[in-house]
């Protein structure tokens, strides 16, 4: 049984991948950065969704509300996830 839950995971992994900081062009970005410097660096994102996110510092039962950017580069997805005005995760789907 176990063998059949391997395989996804392994898949999923494969094409997801986070990070604590992100190269765009020459700059990074990291973690912890503000909105207004993701935007200034990397644009308007072609998608924003809005949703709620368990974050660090918050008990088990409460969300804080957020956003995901997504940024479509070179047959890749980039995930910008901010909570508070501030970036709390990237990720990065191969297409």
């Amino acid at each position: 049984m176990r063998r059949y839950l391997i395989l996804p995971l392994l898949l999923v992994s494969l094409f997801a991948h986070a990070a604590a900081s992100l190269r765009v062009g020459n700059k990074v970005l990291t973690v912890g950065d503000s909105a207004a410097r993701v935007l200034q660096l990397m644009g308007e994102p072609s998608i924003r969704a809005f949703k709620q996110f368990q974050v660090g510092g918050l008990p088990p039962n409460q969300v804080a509300n957020g956003e995901e950017w997504q940024y479509l580069q070179n047959g890749k997805t980039i995930i910008v996830t901010v909570v508070g005005g501030r970036v709390v995760n990237f990720e990065t789907v191969h297409d």
